[in-house]
């Protein structure tokens, strides 16, 4: 199995490091929905960083 991607990996594609940190900030919400939506959004966005970055 690979190594999960880099942070900066993330960070050199502009709009999806954008939606990864408003994941990140959403997860902190009182609202457990917003919590739960925020929490796939970012596996989301990692799961795909990891595939780009493995070759797949």
């Amino acid at each position: 199995m690979a190594a999960p991607p880099h942070p900066d990996e993330i960070e050199r594609h502009p709009a999806t490091a954008r939606r990864l940190h408003a994941a990140e900030q959403a997860i902190s919400s009182p609202d457990p929905a917003v919590r739960e939506h925020a929490i796939r959004e970012a596996g989301e966005i990692v799961r795909a960083a990891h595939r780009e970055v493995a070759g797949g």
